[in-house]
C-alpha cells in the first residue's frame, strides 16, 4: 500500500513550468501536510514548506520529507490501576501530529525515523497520563460518562505538556472508547443485577428478601475467601433468622402467677389431723401458722 506522498504528483501546468525553469536555481515544491528538511553544510538547519520553497543549492541540501498531519491511533492500555487497587483495561483513541519546528533540539533525530514511530512514542506518554488520572477514581466510577470526560481532558493536557519538547502533540479530542473491568468485578456486578431483577420480578418487595440476598452475598464471599479466617457465627445468623420468622407467643410472667395456698387434708368432722402440718401460703413460707379454730372458740 502506497503512502499519499508516494503517488505521482499531479501538478497543474503552470506549476510544472515553474519547477522546470526554477529547479536548477533551487526552487522546489513541498506537498500539503509535509515539511522539507534543510541541511546546511551537512548539518540540520530546519524545515520549510509546504508549498513552493527555495534553497541554496551551493550550501544547502534537501533532507527527508516529514509528514506533519495527524495520525489516528487506538491504544489498548492494560493494568491501569484504579483507586481501589484494581487493574482495568482501557481503550483510548487519539490523533497524534508531529511538527519539527516545535522540538528543535531533537528534530535532527526525529525527522529521520518512520512516521509510525510518532504514535508509538506518544502512546507511552498517554499511558503515563492515564495512570495518574485513573488512579483518582474507583473501577466502577471509570465506567461513568462524566468521569471519562474528566479523564480525557486531564490525559490530553498532561500528555501535551510532556510531549512539547519532542514536537509531538495530541490533536483534537482524546476519547476513551472502552473500559474493561476485572473478571471478578464483572461477575460480581452481574450477580447483583440478577438478584435485583429477581426481587423486582417477585412483585411486592419485602425486607426479608433483601436480608436473604445479603446472607447469600456473605456466604459467597466466605466461599471465595478460601482458607481465610472468619469471625461470623453462622448458627447465630440462622437463629436470628428463625426468630424473625416465628410468630410471637404470649407467655405468662412469673410475677402474674396466682397466690396458691396448699390446704391439708381434713377429717370427716372438719378437723385437721394431728400429724398434718399447718397450711403455708406460696408467698409466705416463713410466717407462723394461724391459731387452731378449736382453741379460738374456747377463748
Amino acid at each position: 500500500m502506497k503512502r499519499p506522498e508516494d503517488y505521482d504528483r499531479d501538478y497543474p501546468p503552470l506549476l510544472k513550468l515553474l519547477l522546470f525553469v526554477g529547479r536548477p536555481m533551487g526552487l522546489t515544491f513541498v506537498p500539503q501536510h509535509n515539511v522539507q528538511v534543510i541541511n546546511r553544510m551537512g548539518r540540520y538547519a530546519g524545515v520549510k514548506g509546504p508549498g513552493l520553497m527555495y534553497y541554496n543549492r551551493f550550501t544547502e541540501t534537501l533532507g527527508p520529507l516529514v509528514f506533519i498531519g495527524g495520525q489516528i491511533r487506538e491504544y489498548e492500555l492494560d493494568n491501569i490501576i484504579s483507586r481501589d487497587v484494581l487493574p482495568v483495561t482501557m481503550s483510548v483513541s487519539a490523533t497524534v501530529a508531529y511538527d519539527p519546528a516545535m522540538g528543535q533540539e531533537l528534530a535532527s533525530v526525529l525527522t529521520r525515523i518512520p512516521r509510525e514511530a510518532y504514535v508509538g512514542i506518544a502512546g507511552t506518554y498517554v499511558r503515563w497520563g492515564l495512570l495518574a488520572a485513573a488512579n483518582e477514581f474507583t473501577a466502577t466510577e471509570l465506567t461513568r460518562h462524566d468521569v471519562r470526560a474528566q479523564i480525557e481532558n486531564a490525559v490530553r493536557d498532561r500528555a501535551n505538556a510532556e510531549l512539547a519538547f519532542l514536537g509531538l502533540k495530541i490533536m483534537g479530542k482524546l476519547r476513551i472508547t472502552r473500559v474493561q473491568l476485572p473478571v471478578t468485578l464483572s461477575e460480581r456486578h452481574e450477580t447483583i443485577a440478577q438478584r435485583r431483577a429477581n426481587i423486582l420480578s417477585g412483585g411486592d418487595f419485602h425486607p426479608v428478601e433483601y436480608r436473604r440476598a445479603l446472607v447469600s452475598e456473605v456466604i459467597e464471599h466466605l466461599a471465595r475467601s478460601g482458607g481465610a479466617e472468619s469471625f461470623l457465627n453462622f448458627g447465630e445468623m440462622l437463629d436470628s433468622y428463625a426468630a424473625e420468622k416465628s410468630p410471637p407467643t404470649s407467655q405468662p410472667r412469673l410475677t402474674d402467677a396466682p397466690n396458691v395456698i396448699e390446704q391439708p387434708a381434713r377429717l370427716e368432722d372438719g378437723r385437721a389431723p394431728l400429724d398434718a402440718p399447718p397450711p403455708k401460703p406460696a408467698d409466705q413460707a416463713d410466717t407462723p401458722p394461724p391459731p387452731n379454730r378449736r382453741n379460738r372458740s374456747r377463748l
